[in-house]
């Protein structure tokens, strides 16, 4: 592993701009919410675009999303006629970006008004960041105020009675006060993942031959993002909410995750995975987050 933090490239793109990526395969309600949201986004750091990437999704996904690129300037639809999975979505989605940052939403995300600039507002205290992603209410490592289930597995939080995302965003940030440092993590979950785009100079894109329908490729790019020496860290101050779509059943989603968990043993070795997945798991900071906002929690 490289111990040297990467100096980020002098950018030639518009300094503050941000591409938001939504990659979408059908699931017409969790893609209407996820667009409202985006295009509702306050960011006054720069211009801001939506790339809507739709990856094959049947005639009512397909039509909506036509309907509102042609309506609004600075969305574009890019449309893949026959479905070729998340990471070559996303792949596509990135390469089609010219701004200074990439901001990889899955389409069962609903975002608060002011998440780009609290995010954008880390990468400029730190110039080695690569990634940055919020917490959620499913997502993993970040998911508050629960990590698990009693019974095992990720907590799925609802969200607190009367509580709009914006709402439980406020709430995180106010937690997030008592907190002030800059968490560094060795992965992110993808569901929200924004990007320096000067990193793809260095790293390449996502693995779309090993991860091709995702479940593993954000892992892997964090880990070579690490390696080559960029820093990654969670904006503990910012909340997105995750749906948790319906786009893959359970069965075939962990039987997806079983897959990508291979590939990612074989090309970056068990004992690293481990290793990363430990550091994730014993993070004081994120448990004081969910110290902190447990008390939303219904009893």
């Amino acid at each position: 592993m490289n111990s040297k933090t990467h100096q980020v490239p002098k950018m030639t793109k518009t300094d503050g701009s941000v591409d938001i990526i939504i990659c979408v395969h059908n699931s017409l309600e969790d893609v209407k919410n996820c667009f409202e949201s985006a295009r509702a986004t306050n960011y006054s750091g720069g211009p801001v675009r939506i790339i809507l990437v739709d990856d094959g999704s049947d005639a009512p996904t397909r039509d909506y999303l036509r309907d509102v690129s042609s309506s609004q300037e600075y969305v574009q639809l890019i449309r893949r006629e026959n479905a070729a999975g998340y990471t070559v979505a996303a792949n596509t989605g990135l390469r089609a970006s010219s701004a200074e940052f990439c901001a990889l939403l899955n389409s069962d995300t609903i975002v608060p008004k002011p998440w780009l600039t609290k995010i954008v507002s880390l990468f400029r205290k730190k110039s080695d960041l690569a990634i940055v992603g919020p917490l959620s209410n499913a997502a993993s490592w970040q998911s508050v105020p629960e990590r698990s289930k009693p019974e095992g597995g990720w907590a799925i939080n609802e969200l607190p009675a009367n509580f709009t995302v914006d709402t439980m965003d406020r709430e995180v940030e106010r937690a997030a006060a008592q907190v002030p440092a800059v968490v560094r993590v060795p992965l992110l979950n993808g569901f929200c993942f924004v990007v320096r785009s000067a990193v793809f100079q260095a790293v390449g894109y996502m693995d779309e031959k090993g991860f091709p329908r995702g479940f593993g490729e954000e892992d892997d790019f964090c880990i070579r993002a690490t390696d080559a020496g960029f820093g990654l860290a969670i904006a503990l101050d910012t909340f997105v909410f995750h749906a948790k779509s319906k786009s893959y059943g359970s069965s075939a989603r962990d039987e997806l995750t079983q897959k990508g968990q291979a590939v990612l043993k074989q090309k970056h070795g068990e004992a690293r995975l481990r290793r990363e997945i430990e550091t994730m798991k014993q993070n004081t900071y994120l448990a004081d987050m969910r110290d902190a906002l447990r008390h939303l929690v219904p009893t």
